[in-house]
């Protein structure tokens, strides 16, 4: 099968969405499918997918320099961002179909796109990786009863639900070559490369720096853990538009050396801070179904997470981590501390998240997938 992944970001900046389609589709080659990519032109295409590419102004990083700002234009200007992108991608897929003997599109939620190829000859598969807009209800419920499928997984799925639309379930996956093979010396060399000691206990947290992911939260937290856990060391690894922001932060926090930013770092640096960290650490303010988390329980971490969203799915208290209420400092420090302390609860903690990631993996979600799209086909 010929599928065609149509993702705005994927050539843009990646984010867990990106990941999800890109460990998605490889997934599908692994079963002998054929996946191509048509994304916004940028620098973050990578040379081991096969990609098509449209011309769009980024306008996301002005809404993400305004949320919390400015009511309502950061909102705007992302819903002009996409209108740019599908009217570009509606008009470069048939040549795209057709060059590429295409087979089935897959859209990442965009419903009035999925809406322009309702009609057509070929199958439409649309994946929503969070809620939808509520002003798409009606017509998401008019998709799925004209035979476009809709799936997703965690939180949202349930969320589908509530607006009458039935979605499949496809949950992601773990690349297991890569996450949970710890090597020990990448681990101390990281470690003395932070300047984290033999009792030192290190915190990582891996996101985009964006509105929502927990960041300042975490670092006020840390200010507070100072007090309780001398040794106590965050890692942030990822970039994003309020880097600088949150620099500025630890910076006026007086955390000084305790805070490492890594910057933008590829899967397999990702795997080694993993690989070099006690804890896990993701403080968002939604989560559909952490693919980070996933990789953090993968790697043996134990997990500390905030109690939305689709975290509760993943985290079970004292089984792999810990859910700490919304904004609640004291949680935080109350759990790092006892966990910094308690080196036997770190680690049955940590084989509890690691069997739970083994129910996981891209090959299972792919061939999901491949499933429903040959359903699809028959329709």
């Amino acid at each position: 099968m010929n599928i065609l992944f149509v993702n705005r970001m994927m050539g843009v900046a990646w984010g867990g969405g990106e990941n999800f389609d890109f460990q998605l589709a490889r997934g599908l080659e692994s079963h002998g499918h054929r996946v191509t990519f048509l994304t916004a032109a940028g620098e973050a295409v990578r040379g081991d997918v096969e990609m098509e590419t449209v011309r769009t102004p980024y306008l996301r990083r002005y809404m993400y320099e305004l949320a919390g700002r400015v009511r309502l234009l950061p909102g705007l200007i992302a819903e002009f961002d996409l209108r740019l992108f599908e009217r570009e991608a509606t008009r470069a897929l048939p040549a795209i179909v057709k060059r590429r003997s295409i087979d089935l599109v897959q859209i990442l939620a965009l419903p009035r796109l999925a809406a322009r190829l309702e009609r057509g000859s070929l199958p439409v598969a649309m994946r929503f990786p969070g809620p939808p807009a509520w002003f798409h209800s009606s017509l998401l419920r008019r998709l799925a009863a004209s035979g476009v499928g809709l799936f997703a997984h965690g939180d949202t799925v349930g969320r589908l639900e509530e607006l009458g639309v039935a979605a499949e379930e496809i949950p992601p996956g773990i690349d297991f070559d890569l996450y949970g093979q710890p090597g020990a010396d990448d681990r101390q060399r990281l470690r003395r490369q932070i300047g984290a000691g033999p009792g030192s206990l290190v915190l990582v947290s891996v996101a985009r720096m964006v509105p929502g992911k927990g960041h300042e939260f975490l670092l006020g937290a840390m200010r507070q853990l100072g007090t309780h856990v001398p040794g106590a060391h965050l890692v942030l690894v990822g970039d994003g538009p309020l880097r600088r922001q949150f620099e500025r932060q630890s910076q006026e926090s007086g955390l000084g050396n305790k805070v490492t930013f890594t910057g933008q770092q590829t899967p397999g640096q990702v795997s080694q801070w993993l690989a070099a960290a006690d804890l896990f650490c993701l403080f968002s303010e939604y989560e559909n179904y952490s693919n980070a988390a996933l990789e953090a329980m993968a790697s043996s971490l134990p997990i500390l997470a905030t109690r939305v969203g689709g975290f509760p799915l993943q985290v079970r208290d004292g089984e792999n981590g810990y859910l700490i209420d919304p904004g609640s400092e004291e949680q935080f420090v109350d759990r790092v501390t006892a966990l910094a302390a308690a080196p036997a609860l770190r680690l049955r903690l940590a084989r509890g998240a690691r069997r739970f990631s083994e129910n996981f993996s891209w090959r299972s979600s792919a061939g999901r997938a491949a499933e429903f799209y040959e359903r699809l086909r028959r329709q």
